[in-house]
């Protein structure tokens, strides 16, 4: 064989051999390269804080997680269940917190998300998705010539975990070997069936006084930390509701920020012209205040500056923009939708109400009472009143605490108010009596007390069931003293 032949049949000999003893490292043919955890996020990164042990995760908020806080029901220290971290490790590698109704139990993951349509899922094996067990979840974190391994926490049980004393963390070969499917978190989400959040675009300067004031990846506390605001000036380019972006690429809550836009004083010359135009083809009239926290702003519309509150009371207005009135007494304005107007009988008729507005408004109650279908006591201050059933939709203002308020629908935890059609959120409310509701889901569990940590007691039958309490977005049953979430539930 001559030299030439003999170095080139070498060369196929050392590509053969490549071939069959170099391990393909990972499978990532659909996208996805991640660096692989084979460890616990320590509390103080900054990780740990956005994904791990923060209440935006819903198993550590509900003592499911590390935490330092002693639970003698659970005799001892909570050191983190499979749930809890899977949730946050999905939630780390997509980059915000993944969705909320994956916060039942384990076995429930993959038929959830598959009912629901809430990730692709399948029986194939990718990096970074969630891997579904009978009663497990686990994270794939590589692919190395088609063996998969995970990371995953939760209890012993012979050389898995097994009491809340002795929760630990692995990384390696998956503790169960039958796996019921994969939810494909990197691979993109169903198209939502809720509207993303509206925006307007402005142009002004805040300053923030407050050292303690988290800034969010979208405009509302469901939306994960970004840590707290350095205190400093700030200009807010969109607003949503009550909340403002900034040019930090942030959202922070306006009700904690001072507007102070170099171009106030020509804004606020031009809304002044406005209103004095408006003014001029305007007729006033007087509103009645109840609300005892009611913002009065230096102009129409939530970024200006605050002036206080607004004594309950009646008042003048003398203009209108925006769904916001100005106050005769003092020139500050206020939201309309939180005051009732009043009738006046003649033009000499006092501050108070006639008599028949008094009837009317008598009526209107009346009317609005027998459209709920149950009553319930705002429990929490600065609730939002939204557009629909989620805090992805638009803030149309707060209700009262302690105020008694009727309810014609829920949906999704959510309360829909008979007076005005807009939505609360139901963990901040007290039920008033008792209600009828009807159940149709199969697999609904009855728990011991009002949230995902107590003991469950099997799944509620379909049909019609009387509450006779709501608590954190949880009904008690009439019949058996059990709790259901008002997640899967609607009113009768």
């Amino acid at each position: 064989m001559s030299i030439k032949r003999r170095a080139l049949a070498a060369a196929v000999s050392l590509v053969m051999v490549l071939t069959v003893f170099v391990p393909k490292l990972a499978d990532n043919s659909y996208g996805a390269t991640i660096t692989v955890r084979t460890s616990l996020p320590s509390f103080t990164s900054s990780i740990g804080k956005q994904y791990y042990y923060t209440n935006d995760n819903i198993f550590y908020k509900c003592n499911y997680g590390p935490n330092l806080k002693y639970l003698s029901s659970r005799g001892g220290y909570v050191r983190g269940n499979c749930t809890w971290y899977a949730y946050a490790r999905a939630s780390e590698l997509s980059g915000k917190i993944i969705d909320s109704r994956l916060c039942r139990s384990a076995s429930m993951w993959y038929s959830i998300n598959k009912n629901n349509k809430i990730y692709p899922y399948g029986s194939t094996p990718k990096v970074g998705a969630i891997a579904c067990y009978s009663n497990h979840v686990a994270v794939v974190e590589k692919i190395v010539n088609g063996k998969v391994y995970v990371s995953e926490s939760g209890w012993r049980i012979g050389s898995k975990p097994s009491s809340a004393s002795d929760i630990y963390f692995h990384y390696g070969t998956p503790w169960y070997s039958k796996v019921s499917g994969y939810i494909y978190v990197l691979d993109g989400e169903y198209e939502s069936t809720e509207p993303s959040y509206e925006t307007k675009d402005v142009n002004y300067k805040v300053k923030i006084t407050s050292k303690t004031l988290n800034m969010r990846t979208g405009p509302g506390t469901s939306y994960s930390s970004k840590g707290y605001i350095t205190p400093g000036t700030y200009t807010v380019t969109k607003e949503c509701g009550d909340w403002g972006y900034l040019d930090n690429g942030c959202w922070i809550s306006l009700n904690y920020a001072e507007v102070i836009s170099s171009s106030s004083s020509s804004s606020s010359s031009s809304s002044s012209s406005s209103s004095s135009s408006s003014t001029a083809g305007f007729t006033s009239y007087k509103v009645k205040i109840t609300a005892k926290d009611l913002r009065m702003r230096t102009g129409p519309g939530t970024s200006y500056a605050s002036k206080g509150y607004v004594k309950p009371g009646t008042y003048t207005i003398t203009s209108e923009k925006s769904g916001w009135g100005k106050l005769s007494t003092n020139g500050y304005w206020v939201k309309l939708s939180y005051t009732e107007k009043v009738k006046e009988t003649t033009a000499a008729s006092s501050s108070k109400p006639s008599t028949t507005t008094t009837a009317s408004t008598s009526s209107s109650t009346s009317a609005s009472t027998s459209a709920s279908k149950m009553s319930v006591k705002i429990t929490a201050s600065d609730v939002n009143m939204r557009t629909g059933a989620g805090t992805k939709y638009k803030s149309k203002g707060k209700v009262t605490k302690g105020k008694v308020y009727g309810i014609k629908a829920i949906k999704n935890g959510w309360g829909q108010l008979s007076t005005n059609g807009y939505w609360v959120s139901l963990k901040y409310a007290k039920l008033s009596g008792t209600t009828k509701v009807k159940i149709s889901a199969s697999d609904l569990n009855m728990r011991t007390g009002a949230g995902i940590a107590y003991k469950t007691k099997g799944h509620v039958k379909k049909g019609s069931y009387t509450l006779k309490a709501i608590k954190n977005g949880w009904g008690q049953l009439s019949s058996n003293g059990y709790w259901v979430s008002l997640n899967y539930i609607k009113l009768v």
